[in-house]
């Protein structure tokens, strides 16, 4: 592994990332930051667990959930001065720690920036962001000319090929 040197913390050069949270400010005197979850596992944010913020890795000693929020503190930033500088970093895991998934199931990074491509041979895009409305999600396709919102769901997604970076759908009729 590379080694790289941060004015942060001691940090290292980690390929294939997954951000997991966003430090939304800080709380608290003793160097507290506000950091909004962006992932299902609350188990990310453990005592003891190493994050990564700006090639930095951050090992967390206190913790606490507030609300929607989890209140972290990291090692060697003890102060509110010292923990300003982290302010808008995502917060990331290597993607070697993220656990498989059972065939059809796809974590939102993996479906991000794929080509989307109708039964017909028709590109229609890219996906650029997943709305999750609570039964199923929604990609967002953008396309050159339009963006098309298709329901992630089995009669309409026939196939995801992560190696190839595509997918392929057959869109009920009315979508387009």
């Amino acid at each position: 592994m590379n080694l790289k040197s941060c004015n942060k913390a001691s940090c290292s050069v980690i390929p294939d990332k997954v951000v997991v949270g966003v430090i939304a400010g800080v709380w608290g005197k003793n160097g507290g930051l506000k950091v909004k979850p962006l992932t299902n596992n609350p188990k990310r944010f453990s005592l003891g667990n190493r994050l990564i913020a700006d090639e930095c890795v951050l090992e967390i000693v206190a913790l606490k959930w507030n609300k929607e929020f989890v209140i972290l503190e990291f090692k060697g930033f003890n102060t509110g001065e010292k923990s300003k500088t982290l302010i808008g970093s995502k917060l990331e895991v290597s993607s070697d720690n993220i656990p498989s998934l059972p065939d059809g199931f796809y974590y939102h990074f993996q479906i991000l920036n794929l080509e989307v491509w109708d039964k017909n041979g028709e590109h229609l895009g890219v996906v650029n962001d997943i709305l999750q409305t609570g039964s199923n999600d929604v990609y967002v396709v953008k396309g050159a000319i339009r963006e098309i919102l298709i329901p992630a769901i089995k009669n309409v997604v026939l196939e995801v090929n992560l190696e190839k970076g595509l997918i392929n759908v057959d869109l009920p009729d009315g979508l387009i």
